[in-house]
């Protein structure tokens, strides 16, 4: 019988060929009777760029998170929009209350032009179209509504997050519908009634831009917004 102490916990078997340094034992840093720990990686060396978990998610013990690419933020991924698409026929609704607001006071303008036999009336109401046009375009992409979206109960917001365009993006959205406008009735109408027959009910400066327009609670007929 030998008069050696037993192998302490962790401790190479009497005999056996010591690991090449650099290296640990299979089970080295095993509790005793219980599983191996995850092997670690030799001292002063850290684990690939890409393979450690985000900040604040450790794996449980005994466990290896999947594989992890990008910096802290890489696995986050922008919600999409939530919420109902709006139908067409409330859409067009909405635009018919925009329309009216500019074309309304351009038509009392041009009769009064007419009447006077002098055209400055009906410069007045082509300014007036376009100052309009700008401020419903601007203010669509800062609160996501027009006058007109907002009495039907509508909103617009970007398809991939469910944030706001903002002024700039929302005035570049109503210049595609002008643009289509300009080149020709037929451009127009397929913009306008493009909704019915796609799946994310967009018009073509939807998807050119990558909005969509959800149903909201309807706030009532405001030039100004009430909320954001």
């Amino acid at each position: 019988m030998s008069n050696l102490p037993p192998n302490a916990p962790g401790d190479q078997p009497w005999g056996a060929t010591p690991p090449p340094a650099g290296q640990q034992p299979p089970n080295w840093g095993a509790a005793p009777g219980g599983p191996a720990q995850p092997s670690q990686p030799p001292y002063g060396q850290q684990p690939p760029y890409g393979q450690q978990p985000p900040y604040g998610q450790q794996p449980p013990y005994g466990q290896q998170l999947p594989p992890y690419t990008g910096g802290p933020q890489a696995n986050w991924a922008p919600m999409p929009a939530a919420g109902t698409l709006a139908e067409w026929p409330q859409r067009a609704l909405g635009w018919v209350v925009d329309f009216a607001i500019y074309f309304v006071p351009y038509l009392v303008l041009w009769i009064l032009s007419l009447a006077a036999g002098t055209v400055i009336f009906e410069l007045l109401g082509a300014l007036w179209g376009l100052v309009v046009g700008i401020y419903f375009a601007v203010q669509l992409g800062q609160c996501g509504s027009t006058p007109g979206m907002r009495m039907v109960g509508l909103k617009c917001v970007k398809k991939d997050t469910g944030e706001l365009l903002g002024g700039g993006m929302g005035f570049v959205r109503a210049l595609v519908h002008w643009v289509a406008s300009a080149l020709c009735l037929i451009p127009f109408v397929i913009d306008m009634l493009f909704p019915l027959w796609d799946a994310q009910k967009q018009t073509l400066a939807d998807k050119i831009i990558g909005t969509v327009v959800l149903k909201v609670p309807a706030e009532g007929f405001s030039i100004t917004p009430k909320s954001v």
